[in-house]
């Protein structure tokens, strides 16, 4: 499918140590039991590319803290991740931090409602000198988010699955671009327009690996805020068995650490219609017995509904003399609960708009009803596609990273997931 298309805390720590530090929003009232008392009625909350300074008081995850030293922070340096630069206080005396503040974006979806977040390609069209995501779906280059932007005010999308990111955890990279220049330069402006976003690994042309608890705990933390809603695995190659169950093993600690993160394994599948019942290649069975063998319980997989192959009974449902995708969507689900065992409540689909990779294989409109339809009613998890930027017409014949060769106008199929799904 999916084509794939960190600045060192210690010294800049020290550096902000050496300045002197003035105070301003905030004040100390008092002590509780070594707990600093604050008041907290103007405390905004905490974001990255922020200079703060010395007894400044932000919100964090439902808690207050008091800025310690000035500095300019960074994604990765939460309250909860660098006490030196930060001091938890008590709201008790003020009202609870979130006192005096206006109404905050409408929450993510719980996990287990379903989620329809298409991909973003980062690479497409990003501003290399800032690392801000955009998009020409709309015609023209513009901000992903903002007051100029796709989200919120030219589509009614409320989450995105960025992609991806790839190399060993804690130290991956977006094709290139450092994870703290990422993270701080599209982050913020997520959270504060009230976008949902899922951080994609891996992909066609990159790898994930991930084998120490410390590199996972930091690769979460980096992206970490109230509207990350989720972990994602696209997992199409280069992955050894040890890779796999490094992966597996280190989710299953991961979530006892983000209980409210939702982590999917997104796999290639056919949807074989005779008694083979073929769907998931040798990578994507490698990765289900590892989950099984490992016992991890609180995970999806997002069946990659595309690029099926020459049509036969052996590889898709077939109408016409073409794959139906539609329908070969919904038999590939079938095939990973026959197979698997997986119940609806933890499968999600992946198609891939218009021109799929395969020649002759066309993923439609009203494929797109056929699989919202069946997934509200089965109750699937999660509905996605490959990718954001593919949503606007051009000729067909070829597939493109930046349309769906089809003749479907720009948003069409967003806007068709989002009608169907009563958004």
């Amino acid at each position: 499918m999916l084509r794939l298309f960190s600045a060192l805390l210690g010294t800049t720590v020290v550096a902000s140590l050496a300045f002197g530090c003035e105070h301003t929003v905030g004040s100390t009232i008092g002590e509780n039991q070594g707990t600093l008392i604050a008041d907290c009625t103007q405390a905004t909350d905490w974001a990255a590319g922020v200079r703060y300074t010395a007894g400044q008081i932000v919100r964090f995850n439902g808690s207050g803290y008091q800025c310690v030293q000035a500095h300019t922070s960074q994604a990765d340096w939460t309250p909860t991740a660098v006490p030196a630069l930060w001091s938890p206080v008590d709201c008790g005396g003020t009202g609870n931090p979130d006192a005096g503040q206006p109404p905050p974006p409408p929450p993510p979806p719980p996990p287990g409602g379903l989620l329809f977040s298409p991909y973003k390609d980062i690479t497409i069209n990003m501003d290399f000198n800032t690392y801000a995501m955009r998009t020409a779906v709309t015609g023209s280059v513009i901000p992903l988010v903002g007051s100029s932007g796709l989200i919120p005010g030219k589509s009614g999308l409320r989450a995105v699955t960025l992609a991806f990111a790839t190399g060993q955890c804690g130290n991956e990279n977006w094709a290139g671009v450092t994870r703290t220049q990422f993270a701080s330069a599209n982050v913020p402006g997520l959270v504060t327009n009230g976008v949902s976003y899922i951080v994609s690994t891996g992909g066609a042309a990159g790898v994930f690996s991930c084998a120490s608890q410390s590199g996972m705990t930091s690769f979460i933390n980096q992206y970490m805020s109230s509207h990350m809603v989720g972990v994602d695995y696209d997992i199409e190659g280069g992955q050894s068995p040890a890779d796999v169950d490094n992966l597996v093993a280190q989710t299953k600690i991961a979530q006892s650490q983000f209980p409210n993160l939702r982590f999917s394994f997104t796999l290639a599948t056919l949807a074989a219609t005779d008694s083979s019942h073929g769907g998931l290649n040798s990578l994507g069975d490698m990765v289900m017995k590892s989950i099984k063998r490992q016992g991890l319980t609180k995970f999806t997989i997002n069946l990659m509904v595309m690029d099926y192959g020459s049509p036969s009974p052996g590889v898709c449902v077939v109408a016409g003399g073409l794959c139906n995708m539609g329908q070969s969507a919904i038999q590939a689900v079938k095939n990973l609960q026959f197979t698997y065992g997986i119940p609806a409540s933890q499968i999600e689909l992946t198609p891939m708009i218009g021109q799929n990779d395969v020649v002759n294989e066309v993923t439609s409109l009203a494929d797109i009803d056929t699989m919202t339809t069946f997934a509200k009613q089965q109750g699937l998890v999660g509905l996605h596609f490959w990718s954001l930027d593919r949503d606007k017409p051009c000729p067909g014949g070829a597939t493109s990273s930046s349309c769906s060769s089809t003749s479907n106008p720009s948003l069409a199929y967003t806007n068709r997931f989002l009608s169907g799904l009563g958004k």
